[in-house]
């Protein structure tokens, strides 16, 4: 029983009144009435946020492996290009040095064949011109000869 005074003697009085109950009353309404008109729509809109806010971070990350993977494969093809217009410029400048090799050749064997008709032509007119002067020999030491002596002299 002493227990039982410890007790007693320790609780608490609530007068509740008309007054109390009503307040009670007013606020379960008003959290019941905010509740439906502003709680819920709220984090209704804190969800869509944030759902849609996870939803743009998921692809912008799939939108980042996709710049990085299409880069890999834009590297790899400009790589294959690089190394296709290097055999090609190497093919070019064999293909320019063979003709030009030819037409070196060419130029060569041309100026050869034109330089050794020259030199033919002039082969000949010289012969030409040493058959001339050697018929004319006797005629024109004897002229000297006549000039020279003041006399005339006889081939």
């Amino acid at each position: 029983m002493h227990h039982m005074k410890l007790f007693a003697s320790g609780a608490v009085n609530l007068d509740l009144d008309a007054t109390a109950v009503a307040q009670f009353i007013l606020f379960t309404a008003f959290v019941v009435l905010m509740k439906d008109l502003i709680f819920d729509p709220l984090l209704k809109v804190f969800d869509e946020r944030e759902r849609r806010t996870d939803g743009a971070i998921d692809d912008a990350r799939d939108l980042d492996d996709r710049a990085i993977e299409l880069k890999g494969k834009l590297d790899t093809r400009m790589d294959e290009v690089r190394r296709e217009a290097a055999a090609d410029r190497e093919r070019s400048r064999a293909k320019l040095k063979e003709l030009e090799s030819e037409t070196l050749t060419a130029a060569r064997a041309a100026a050869t064949t034109r330089l050794d008709a020259g030199l033919g032509a002039v082969e000949a007119e010289a012969s030409t011109i040493r058959k001339d002067l050697e018929a004319q020999r006797a005629k024109l030491a004897a002229e000297i000869a006549s000039r020279v002596l003041g006399r005339e002299v006889q081939s």
